[in-house]
């Protein structure tokens, strides 16, 4: 099922100040595409706008299925967001978590949750609360809900936020698996988290 994103003459305003304006451009399937731009720029903005998590104030935004324009409401379907303002639910055990992403959001083929948990370091945790992680342990497990599930599109603002520099190298690491066809749009300012994207786009 391929996805085409199209971004039709966008703006977005907070009371008085034009955050985005008149931003055009297509996201088609398998594109590795980079929000770039410095601190205030917008980039988390122009990411919400994307994913419906907030809405333009003038333009258009469009999923499409083939030819099918979606609804809003089934956006979320088909892609998944790792973010610094998502928030976990912190009652929540790590296997606990887990266990609710994935009743929601499919486990990506040939990819394997235990490994992931192996790799990042939180293998050892799974009975602890998320309230009592570390920024960074909870970052590591935002990225495996995230490029774990099988979905067209990840969306992913500032990735390694929190992460050491091993940290960094494990989520290159889980980019490089994800299948070719997989669509990912990322907004850093940082080389290491968007240095796989072909495609920039420049806000601010």
């Amino acid at each position: 099922m391929p996805i085409t994103i199209t971004v039709d003459s966008v703006s977005k305003r907070f009371k008085r100040d034009w955050i985005i304006k008149q931003l055009s451009f297509t996201i088609t399937q398998g594109d590795r595409l980079a929000i770039l731009g410095q601190n205030g720029s917008g980039k988390s903005t122009l990411l919400k706008l994307v994913c419906g998590y907030v809405s333009q104030s003038e333009g258009e935004i469009n999923w499409k299925s083939d030819a099918n324009v979606l609804d809003l409401t089934e956006w979320h379907q088909l892609y998944t967001l790792s973010a610094p303002y998502l928030e976990l639910i912190e009652e929540f055990t790590l296997q606990e978590s887990i266990d609710f992403h994935f009743s929601l959001k499919p486990k990506l083929k040939n990819s394997s949750i235990e490994k992931a948990l192996k790799d990042s370091g939180l293998a050892p945790h799974l009975s602890k609360q998320i309230a009592n992680f570390s920024s960074g342990m909870k970052q590591r497990l935002k990225l495996i809900l995230a490029l774990c599930s099988d979905v067209p599109v990840y969306l992913l603002d500032e990735p390694c936020s929190n992460l050491d520099d091993q940290g960094v190298a494990w989520y290159q690491s889980l980019i490089a698996s994800l299948p070719k066809d997989k669509t990912i749009v990322v907004a850093s300012n940082n080389t290491e988290e968007y240095g796989f994207c072909e495609n920039h786009i420049h806000v601010g």
